[in-house]
């Protein structure tokens, strides 16, 4: 395969982005696929520079300012000049209050992108008196969260270069994403790639998905409609886990993986089934790319309910790592073979570290405010990614904790029954951490005040009241 001419040239879509390309014409009025982030900023920036510092942004990573159109009936990616698309959008609210400017920030994030004329991004920025929120979205098809990062620091780090009247002292980027998808292409037809493919039948053959019982019937076309919940673990509770995996040999993703597939067979009995977790097929040559690096695994759990915990982390943690040692091998094609026609997976679970961006961006992520050109600057967790499947687990590692994030399609769950879960997910997982030795099957879904609830529910009906 060729290389393709950059600027004008219609260039061919990894696998993965087929698979996106093909959600988006069945659901083109679908924000499912949406990444969002935000920063408030105090005071607010200078519009003039800060559209500067976005024209350069999209004139660093071609992926920003490409559009997806088919070509002879194949999807292609064209990719624009500077300043044709994802221009900074200003919108003046002045007397806006935080309530009505969350609201048109979580409206603008749930707003389709229109791939074939905008392309896959969008930078606006609301401004008040005194201070100003900047988002930045874009479509899955052309990022992922490692995407999603660099992104932010390049944009605040162009903001304050021309802000101080410098130019941006990037890294420059050494690679373009259409060399990834010429090697995905060459790993499909090797012998390495057949080889992975066995793999993966073998993986899925007798299992089944990871399926919770629906609050409510599930409609005959997916919904793509979803809510989010948060939990930030208190730091103690991280520091246990994070020594516990340690002292098991395995990572902290294995051991919350491994909690929640315990706290799966708990809720439903299975006790063989596939979890997918999206990994990263990102190299190091790739690492200031803005580009679509991810890619589903699935994780197979096959235990009793008499197993120790820590005996079911572990598992997840050797089963992670054959996994994610075949990551290459796109799934859209593992999908493609396997037998039957429902999907191979309706649970996902992923993790991100933010220690890779930099201590700046790594404390942003975790709430502290960076100073950008004299702007006090805030990242702001924005609702995204919802209702892709039944329920979805983030894990976010930052430089002082974990956060846990659950997306779920709201055509098939009600809130309570997300909480209880989330919830309970955290219980299992400082039980990984403590009582490793412990039964799954003995491991309570209720803490004390949930028991003496629970019991003064049971004697008020039993007195008739």
């Amino acid at each position: 395969m060729g290389h393709t001419d950059p600027i004008g040239g219609a260039m061919p879509l990894s696998v993965g982005q087929e698979g996106l390309w093909l959600l988006h014409k069945l659901a083109p009025d679908s924000a499912t696929y949406n990444l969002a982030g935000g920063v408030r900023m105090e005071p607010g920036p200078d519009p003039e520079v800060l559209a500067r510092a976005a024209r350069a942004l999209t004139g660093r990573h071609p992926m920003l300012r490409s559009v997806y159109v088919e070509v002879d009936g194949n999807p292609r990616r064209l990719v624009k000049n500077p300043g044709e698309i994802g221009e900074l959008v200003v919108r003046d609210v002045p007397d806006a209050d935080d309530a009505e400017l969350r609201r048109l920030v979580t409206a603008e994030a749930a707003t389709p992108f229109r791939l074939s004329e905008e392309g896959p991004f969008r930078v606006v920025l609301w401004r008040r008196r005194a201070d100003a929120v900047l988002l930045a979205l874009t479509h899955h098809i052309a990022t992922d969260a490692i995407s999603q990062w660099l992104l932010w620091r390049d944009l605040l780090g162009a903001y304050e270069a021309f802000a101080e009247g410098k130019e941006p002292d990037w890294a420059p980027v050494v690679v373009e994403y259409d060399h990834f998808v010429e090697s995905e292409r060459a790993l499909i037809d090797s012998s390495r790639g057949r080889r992975q493919a066995e793999f993966w039948q073998e993986q899925c053959a007798g299992s089944a998905p990871a399926e919770l019982l629906t609050d409510k019937p599930r409609p005959a076309v997916a919904s793509f409609t979803g809510a989010s919940l948060l939990r930030r673990l208190p730091d103690e509770l991280s520091e246990r886990l994070k020594r516990a995996a340690a002292e098991q040999e395995i990572s902290q993703f294995a051991l919350a993986l491994g909690s929640l597939q315990a706290l799966l067979n708990r809720w439903t009995g299975q006790t063989d089934f596939l979890i997918a977790c999206p990994a990263s097929v990102r190299r190091s040559a790739a690492k200031d790319v803005v580009g679509y690096y991810v890619n589903p695994v699935l994780v197979r759990a096959v235990f009793d309910r008499n197993a120790p915990l820590g005996e079911v982390t572990a598992a997840a943690n050797d089963r992670l790592r054959q996994a994610t040692a075949r990551a290459t091998y796109p799934f859209p094609l593992v999908a493609q073979a396997a037998p039957g026609a429902g999907p191979l997976f309706r649970i996902s679970m992923t993790m991100v570290t933010t220690d890779r961006f930099g201590s700046e961006m790594a404390g942003a992520a975790a709430g502290v405010p960076l100073d950008v050109a004299g702007l006090t600057t805030t990242y702001l967790e924005i609702p995204h990614l919802e209702g892709q499947c039944d329920i979805t687990f983030e894990v976010t590692r930052d430089v002082q904790g974990l956060t846990l994030a659950l997306r779920y399609d709201t055509a098939l769950f009600e809130r309570d029954t997300m909480d209880r879960l989330l919830d309970q997910l955290i219980r299992f997982m400082a039980a990984a951490a403590d009582t490793p030795e412990r039964p799954v099957s003995r491991i309570p879904l209720t803490d004390a005040a949930e028991k003496r609830s629970l019991l003064a529910l049971g004697s008020n009906a039993g007195d008739g009241s």
